[in-house]
Protein backbone atom coordinates (compact mmCIF):
# COMPACT_ATOMS: atom_id res chain seq x y z
CA UNK A 1 0.00 0.00 0.00
CA UNK A 2 1.09 3.61 -0.53
CA UNK A 3 2.66 5.18 2.55
CA UNK A 4 2.27 8.96 2.28
CA UNK A 5 3.46 11.06 5.21
CA UNK A 6 4.00 14.74 6.11
CA UNK A 7 7.50 16.18 6.15
CA UNK A 8 9.53 19.18 7.21
CA UNK A 9 10.05 20.91 3.90
CA UNK A 10 13.18 22.85 3.13
CA UNK A 11 11.95 26.28 2.04
CA UNK A 12 13.22 29.73 1.11
CA UNK A 13 12.89 32.56 3.59
CA UNK A 14 11.52 35.12 1.15
CA UNK A 15 12.56 38.01 3.41
CA UNK A 16 16.19 36.97 2.86
CA UNK A 17 16.06 35.20 -0.47
CA UNK A 18 13.80 37.57 -2.41
CA UNK A 19 10.40 37.40 -4.10
CA UNK A 20 9.27 33.85 -4.96
CA UNK A 21 8.71 34.69 -8.64
CA UNK A 22 12.43 35.50 -8.86
CA UNK A 23 13.81 32.53 -6.93
CA UNK A 24 11.61 29.67 -8.17
CA UNK A 25 12.15 28.02 -11.55
CA UNK A 26 10.65 25.25 -13.68
CA UNK A 27 11.97 21.69 -13.26
CA UNK A 28 15.32 21.15 -14.96
CA UNK A 29 14.02 19.02 -17.84
CA UNK A 30 11.98 21.80 -19.47
CA UNK A 31 14.56 24.60 -19.15
CA UNK A 32 16.28 25.31 -22.49
CA UNK A 33 18.44 28.16 -21.15
CA UNK A 34 19.31 28.25 -17.42
CA UNK A 35 20.84 31.73 -17.72
CA UNK A 36 17.32 33.19 -17.97
CA UNK A 37 16.68 31.99 -14.42
CA UNK A 38 20.19 32.74 -13.14
CA UNK A 39 19.71 36.38 -14.11
CA UNK A 40 16.51 36.66 -12.09
CA UNK A 41 18.28 36.33 -8.75
CA UNK A 42 21.54 35.07 -7.24
CA UNK A 43 19.26 32.95 -5.04
CA UNK A 44 17.32 31.31 -7.88
CA UNK A 45 16.67 27.60 -7.35
CA UNK A 46 18.20 26.79 -10.76
CA UNK A 47 21.59 26.94 -8.96
CA UNK A 48 20.50 23.88 -7.00
CA UNK A 49 18.31 22.14 -9.57
CA UNK A 50 20.30 22.70 -12.77
CA UNK A 51 22.90 19.91 -12.62
CA UNK A 52 24.62 19.24 -15.94
CA UNK A 53 22.32 21.78 -17.58
CA UNK A 54 24.38 24.59 -16.02
CA UNK A 55 27.45 23.62 -18.01
CA UNK A 56 29.85 24.45 -15.17
CA UNK A 57 33.01 22.51 -14.37
CA UNK A 58 31.58 21.02 -11.17
CA UNK A 59 27.77 21.49 -11.18
CA UNK A 60 27.12 18.92 -8.45
CA UNK A 61 29.77 20.15 -6.05
CA UNK A 62 28.64 23.68 -6.86
CA UNK A 63 25.06 22.81 -5.90
CA UNK A 64 26.31 21.34 -2.61
CA UNK A 65 28.31 24.48 -1.80
CA UNK A 66 25.37 26.70 -2.68
CA UNK A 67 23.01 24.62 -0.55
CA UNK A 68 25.36 24.73 2.44
CA UNK A 69 25.81 28.49 2.04
CA UNK A 70 22.08 29.19 1.85
CA UNK A 71 21.41 26.99 4.87
CA UNK A 72 24.12 28.72 6.88
CA UNK A 73 22.84 32.20 5.98
CA UNK A 74 19.18 31.39 6.56
CA UNK A 75 18.20 31.88 2.93
CA UNK A 76 16.94 28.31 3.18
CA UNK A 77 15.61 26.70 6.32
CA UNK A 78 13.74 23.57 7.29
CA UNK A 79 10.22 23.88 8.67
CA UNK A 80 9.89 23.30 12.39
CA UNK A 81 7.09 20.72 12.21
CA UNK A 82 6.00 18.08 9.66
CA UNK A 83 3.23 19.16 7.31
CA UNK A 84 1.42 18.37 4.11
CA UNK A 85 1.58 21.28 1.66
CA UNK A 86 -1.31 22.17 -0.62
CA UNK A 87 0.08 23.44 -3.91
CA UNK A 88 -2.14 25.10 -6.52
CA UNK A 89 -1.36 26.37 -9.99
CA UNK A 90 -3.97 28.52 -11.71
CA UNK A 91 -3.33 28.23 -15.45
CA UNK A 92 -4.89 28.87 -18.83
CA UNK A 93 -6.23 25.64 -20.25
CA UNK A 94 -5.74 24.67 -23.88
CA UNK A 95 -9.45 23.98 -24.02
CA UNK A 96 -10.19 27.55 -22.97
CA UNK A 97 -10.65 29.39 -19.70
CA UNK A 98 -8.75 28.96 -16.48
CA UNK A 99 -8.26 25.80 -14.48
CA UNK A 100 -6.63 25.01 -11.15
CA UNK A 101 -4.21 22.16 -10.70
CA UNK A 102 -4.45 21.32 -7.00
CA UNK A 103 -2.60 18.67 -5.07
CA UNK A 104 -0.60 17.94 -1.98
CA UNK A 105 3.17 17.79 -1.46
CA UNK A 106 4.28 15.01 0.85
CA UNK A 107 6.73 12.14 1.19
CA UNK A 108 5.97 8.79 -0.45
CA UNK A 109 7.73 5.71 0.87
CA UNK A 110 9.90 4.32 -1.92
CA UNK A 111 8.57 1.14 -3.42
CA UNK A 112 10.03 -0.78 -6.40
CA UNK A 113 7.74 -0.92 -9.40
CA UNK A 114 7.56 -4.70 -9.01
CA UNK A 115 5.51 -4.25 -5.83
CA UNK A 116 2.69 -2.62 -7.80
CA UNK A 117 2.25 0.35 -5.45
CA UNK A 118 4.02 3.01 -7.52
CA UNK A 119 3.37 2.59 -11.22
CA UNK A 120 5.33 4.13 -14.12
CA UNK A 121 3.71 4.89 -17.46
CA UNK A 122 6.68 5.52 -19.75
CA UNK A 123 10.28 4.49 -20.41
CA UNK A 124 13.27 6.59 -19.31
CA UNK A 125 16.73 7.57 -20.58
CA UNK A 126 19.89 6.63 -18.68
CA UNK A 127 21.72 9.94 -19.19
CA UNK A 128 19.06 11.96 -17.38
CA UNK A 129 19.02 9.48 -14.49
CA UNK A 130 22.80 9.68 -14.04
CA UNK A 131 22.62 13.49 -13.90
CA UNK A 132 19.94 13.35 -11.18
CA UNK A 133 21.86 10.63 -9.34
CA UNK A 134 25.04 12.67 -9.13
CA UNK A 135 23.15 15.76 -8.03
CA UNK A 136 21.18 14.02 -5.28
CA UNK A 137 24.16 11.96 -4.15
CA UNK A 138 26.25 15.11 -3.74
CA UNK A 139 23.62 17.28 -2.06
CA UNK A 140 21.53 14.73 -0.17
CA UNK A 141 18.52 16.71 -1.31
CA UNK A 142 15.59 16.41 -3.70
CA UNK A 143 14.88 19.83 -5.17
CA UNK A 144 11.85 19.08 -7.36
CA UNK A 145 9.03 16.62 -6.69
CA UNK A 146 7.87 13.55 -8.52
CA UNK A 147 4.38 14.31 -9.87
CA UNK A 148 2.06 11.45 -9.01
CA UNK A 149 -1.63 10.73 -9.59
CA UNK A 150 -4.08 8.81 -7.44
CA UNK A 151 -7.62 7.66 -8.04
CA UNK A 152 -10.03 9.03 -5.43
CA UNK A 153 -13.54 9.05 -6.91
CA UNK A 154 -15.08 9.52 -3.45
CA UNK A 155 -13.03 12.70 -2.90
CA UNK A 156 -11.80 11.61 0.51
CA UNK A 157 -8.45 13.39 0.23
CA UNK A 158 -10.08 16.56 -1.12
CA UNK A 159 -12.50 16.68 1.81
CA UNK A 160 -9.61 16.53 4.28
CA UNK A 161 -7.80 19.36 2.50
CA UNK A 162 -10.88 21.58 2.15
CA UNK A 163 -10.67 23.33 5.57
CA UNK A 164 -7.12 24.52 4.84
CA UNK A 165 -8.24 26.12 1.56
CA UNK A 166 -10.22 28.72 3.50
CA UNK A 167 -7.07 29.82 5.33
CA UNK A 168 -4.70 32.51 4.03
CA UNK A 169 -2.02 31.19 1.69
CA UNK A 170 1.56 31.06 2.88
CA UNK A 171 2.57 32.55 -0.45
CA UNK A 172 0.97 33.35 -3.79
CA UNK A 173 2.67 34.73 -6.89
CA UNK A 174 2.52 34.83 -10.67
CA UNK A 175 5.28 33.67 -13.02
CA UNK A 176 6.16 34.84 -16.53
CA UNK A 177 4.09 32.08 -18.15
CA UNK A 178 0.93 33.50 -16.56
CA UNK A 179 0.49 30.74 -13.97
CA UNK A 180 -0.40 31.77 -10.43
CA UNK A 181 1.20 29.55 -7.78
CA UNK A 182 -0.13 29.21 -4.24
CA UNK A 183 1.13 27.21 -1.26
CA UNK A 184 -0.64 26.43 2.00
CA UNK A 185 0.57 24.37 4.96
CA UNK A 186 -1.50 21.63 6.59
CA UNK A 187 -0.24 21.05 10.13
CA UNK A 188 -1.74 19.04 12.97
CA UNK A 189 -1.34 15.42 13.97
CA UNK A 190 -5.02 14.54 13.48
CA UNK A 191 -5.42 15.83 9.93
CA UNK A 192 -2.00 14.55 8.89
CA UNK A 193 -2.81 11.08 10.21
CA UNK A 194 -6.16 11.17 8.42
CA UNK A 195 -4.45 12.08 5.14
CA UNK A 196 -1.94 9.26 5.53
CA UNK A 197 -4.85 6.87 6.12
CA UNK A 198 -6.72 8.22 3.08
CA UNK A 199 -3.77 7.39 0.81
CA UNK A 200 -3.22 3.94 2.26
CA UNK A 201 -4.24 1.25 -0.19
CA UNK A 202 -4.08 3.56 -3.20
CA UNK A 203 -1.80 3.10 -6.17
CA UNK A 204 0.33 6.05 -7.22
CA UNK A 205 0.67 6.58 -10.98
CA UNK A 206 3.78 8.55 -11.92
CA UNK A 207 2.75 11.40 -14.21
CA UNK A 208 6.05 13.29 -14.34
CA UNK A 209 9.43 12.62 -12.79
CA UNK A 210 10.11 9.00 -13.75
CA UNK A 211 13.85 9.74 -13.88
CA UNK A 212 13.79 11.24 -10.39
CA UNK A 213 11.87 8.34 -8.89
CA UNK A 214 14.06 5.67 -10.49
CA UNK A 215 17.15 7.56 -9.33
CA UNK A 216 15.88 7.65 -5.74
CA UNK A 217 15.32 3.89 -5.88
CA UNK A 218 18.88 3.40 -7.10
CA UNK A 219 20.32 5.65 -4.40
CA UNK A 220 18.48 3.71 -1.73
CA UNK A 221 19.90 0.49 -3.12
CA UNK A 222 23.44 1.90 -3.28
CA UNK A 223 23.61 3.91 -0.06
CA UNK A 224 20.59 3.03 2.09
CA UNK A 225 19.13 6.50 1.68
CA UNK A 226 16.65 8.00 1.01
CA UNK A 227 13.66 5.97 2.16
CA UNK A 228 11.10 8.41 0.73
CA UNK A 229 10.49 10.41 -2.41
CA UNK A 230 9.17 13.96 -2.22
CA UNK A 231 6.03 13.97 -4.34
CA UNK A 232 3.22 16.19 -5.52
CA UNK A 233 0.02 14.13 -5.63
CA UNK A 234 -3.12 15.09 -7.55
CA UNK A 235 -6.41 13.29 -8.10
CA UNK A 236 -6.45 11.95 -11.66
CA UNK A 237 -10.19 12.68 -11.83
CA UNK A 238 -9.65 16.41 -11.28
CA UNK A 239 -10.14 18.62 -14.36
CA UNK A 240 -6.99 20.53 -13.40
CA UNK A 241 -4.89 17.51 -14.41
CA UNK A 242 -4.26 18.35 -18.06
CA UNK A 243 -2.24 16.43 -20.64
CA UNK A 244 -0.90 17.98 -23.82
CA UNK A 245 0.17 16.17 -26.96
CA UNK A 246 3.78 15.58 -28.03
CA UNK A 247 4.33 15.14 -31.77
CA UNK A 248 7.01 13.03 -33.50
CA UNK A 249 9.39 14.45 -36.14
CA UNK A 250 11.37 12.02 -38.32
CA UNK A 251 14.72 12.92 -39.88
CA UNK A 252 18.06 11.53 -41.11
CA UNK A 253 16.68 8.13 -42.10
CA UNK A 254 18.71 6.38 -44.78
CA UNK A 255 16.69 5.17 -47.76
CA UNK A 256 13.56 7.05 -46.71
CA UNK A 257 10.96 6.43 -49.44
CA UNK A 258 7.74 8.42 -49.10
CA UNK A 259 5.98 6.51 -51.87
CA UNK A 260 6.73 3.14 -50.28
CA UNK A 261 5.73 4.45 -46.87
CA UNK A 262 2.41 5.69 -48.22
CA UNK A 263 1.67 2.29 -49.74
CA UNK A 264 2.45 0.58 -46.43
CA UNK A 265 0.27 3.06 -44.52
CA UNK A 266 -2.65 2.57 -46.92
CA UNK A 267 -2.60 -1.13 -46.13
CA UNK A 268 -3.23 -0.36 -42.46
CA UNK A 269 -5.03 3.00 -42.43
CA UNK A 270 -7.57 5.09 -44.29
CA UNK A 271 -5.83 8.28 -45.46
CA UNK A 272 -7.88 11.48 -45.62
CA UNK A 273 -6.74 15.06 -45.94
CA UNK A 274 -6.44 16.71 -42.54
CA UNK A 275 -4.07 18.63 -40.34
CA UNK A 276 -5.40 17.86 -36.86
CA UNK A 277 -5.29 14.55 -35.05
CA UNK A 278 -8.47 13.40 -33.37
CA UNK A 279 -9.03 10.64 -30.82
CA UNK A 280 -8.24 7.36 -32.53
CA UNK A 281 -6.18 8.93 -35.37
CA UNK A 282 -2.72 10.22 -36.26
CA UNK A 283 -1.78 12.84 -38.85
CA UNK A 284 1.07 12.13 -41.25
CA UNK A 285 2.82 15.32 -42.39
CA UNK A 286 4.70 15.22 -45.69
CA UNK A 287 5.88 17.81 -48.20
CA UNK A 288 3.12 16.72 -50.54
CA UNK A 289 0.26 16.88 -48.04
CA UNK A 290 -1.15 16.20 -44.60
CA UNK A 291 -3.15 13.03 -44.09
CA UNK A 292 -5.24 11.87 -41.17
CA UNK A 293 -4.68 8.15 -40.55
CA UNK A 294 -7.69 6.21 -39.33
CA UNK A 295 -7.00 2.53 -38.49
CA UNK A 296 -8.79 0.00 -40.69
CA UNK A 297 -8.83 -2.50 -37.82
CA UNK A 298 -8.74 -2.08 -34.03
CA UNK A 299 -5.28 -1.28 -32.71
CA UNK A 300 -3.81 -3.72 -30.22
CA UNK A 301 -2.23 -0.98 -28.12
CA UNK A 302 -4.15 0.81 -25.40
CA UNK A 303 -2.64 4.20 -26.22
CA UNK A 304 -2.38 6.02 -29.54
CA UNK A 305 1.26 6.94 -29.02
CA UNK A 306 2.20 3.29 -28.44
CA UNK A 307 0.24 2.35 -31.57
CA UNK A 308 2.15 4.94 -33.58
CA UNK A 309 5.46 3.45 -32.45
CA UNK A 310 4.40 -0.18 -32.82
CA UNK A 311 2.39 0.12 -36.05
CA UNK A 312 4.46 2.70 -37.96
CA UNK A 313 7.72 3.98 -36.52
CA UNK A 314 9.35 0.64 -35.78
CA UNK A 315 8.01 -1.76 -38.45
CA UNK A 316 7.83 0.71 -41.35
CA UNK A 317 10.67 3.14 -40.58
CA UNK A 318 12.98 1.06 -38.43
CA UNK A 319 12.86 3.49 -35.51
CA UNK A 320 13.04 1.02 -32.65
CA UNK A 321 14.43 0.93 -29.12
CA UNK A 322 18.06 1.42 -30.14
CA UNK A 323 17.32 4.44 -32.32
CA UNK A 324 15.11 5.95 -29.62
CA UNK A 325 17.83 5.52 -27.01
CA UNK A 326 20.37 7.26 -29.25
CA UNK A 327 17.80 9.94 -30.22
CA UNK A 328 19.12 9.94 -33.79
CA UNK A 329 16.03 9.80 -36.01
CA UNK A 330 13.19 11.05 -33.85
CA UNK A 331 12.69 14.38 -32.15
CA UNK A 332 9.71 15.73 -30.26
CA UNK A 333 7.68 18.92 -30.28
CA UNK A 334 4.41 20.09 -28.76
CA UNK A 335 3.94 22.63 -31.57
CA UNK A 336 2.24 21.22 -34.68
CA UNK A 337 3.27 24.28 -36.69
CA UNK A 338 6.90 23.66 -35.76
CA UNK A 339 6.63 20.08 -36.96
CA UNK A 340 5.05 21.20 -40.24
CA UNK A 341 7.76 23.81 -40.80
CA UNK A 342 10.50 21.24 -40.28
CA UNK A 343 8.96 19.03 -42.97
CA UNK A 344 8.34 21.84 -45.47
CA UNK A 345 11.88 23.24 -45.12
CA UNK A 346 13.49 19.83 -45.49
CA UNK A 347 14.85 19.76 -41.94
CA UNK A 348 12.69 16.67 -41.41
CA UNK A 349 11.54 13.91 -43.74
CA UNK A 350 8.07 13.64 -42.26
CA UNK A 351 6.24 14.05 -38.97
CA UNK A 352 3.33 12.52 -37.11
CA UNK A 353 0.85 14.57 -35.11
CA UNK A 354 -0.90 12.95 -32.18
CA UNK A 355 -4.01 13.87 -30.21
CA UNK A 356 -3.50 14.49 -26.48
CA UNK A 357 -3.37 11.30 -24.44
CA UNK A 358 -6.45 10.71 -22.32
CA UNK A 359 -6.47 9.62 -18.70
CA UNK A 360 -8.21 6.25 -19.38
CA UNK A 361 -5.41 5.43 -21.86
CA UNK A 362 -2.76 6.06 -19.23
CA UNK A 363 -4.60 4.26 -16.45
CA UNK A 364 -5.45 1.21 -18.55
CA UNK A 365 -1.92 0.94 -19.96
CA UNK A 366 -0.34 1.11 -16.52
CA UNK A 367 -2.77 -1.29 -14.86
CA UNK A 368 -2.09 -3.78 -17.66
CA UNK A 369 1.58 -3.72 -16.67
CA UNK A 370 2.61 -1.93 -19.86
CA UNK A 371 4.49 1.31 -20.54
CA UNK A 372 4.08 4.04 -23.10
CA UNK A 373 7.06 5.18 -25.23
CA UNK A 374 9.23 8.03 -23.98
CA UNK A 375 7.61 11.45 -24.09
CA UNK A 376 4.13 10.04 -24.48
CA UNK A 377 2.56 12.61 -22.17
CA UNK A 378 3.17 16.22 -21.28
CA UNK A 379 1.42 17.21 -18.09
CA UNK A 380 0.74 20.93 -17.81
CA UNK A 381 1.40 22.98 -15.81
CA UNK A 382 4.69 21.74 -14.46
CA UNK A 383 5.21 21.78 -10.70
CA UNK A 384 7.43 24.73 -9.92
CA UNK A 385 10.80 24.12 -8.26
CA UNK A 386 11.82 26.01 -5.13
CA UNK A 387 8.62 26.24 -3.08
CA UNK A 388 9.37 23.03 -1.22
CA UNK A 389 12.39 20.72 -1.15
CA UNK A 390 13.41 17.66 0.82
CA UNK A 391 16.80 17.22 2.47
CA UNK A 392 17.09 13.50 3.12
Amino acid sequence: MAVVVPFRALRFDFAKAGAPENICCPPYDIIPDPSVWERKSPNNAIRLEGGALLGTEDPYGGAKRTLDSWLASGVLKEDGAPAFYIYESLFRSRSGGRRILRGVAALLELSPFSEGVVLPHEFTLSAAKEDRRRLMLETGCQFSPVYGLYDDPEGRVASLLQPALSQPAGCSFRTDDGCCHTLREVYGEDVCSALTAAFAGKKIFIADGHHRYETLLRLREETGRPQYAMVFLADMNDEGVEMWETHRVVSALQNYDETALRAALEARFILTAGDTAEPGTFVWLTKSGQFRLTPKRPLSDKSMVAALHNEILEPLLGIGAESLAKQTNLTYTRDAAEAAKAVQTGAAQCAFLLPPAEMPELRDTVLAGEKMPQKSTYFYPKIITGLFMHKF
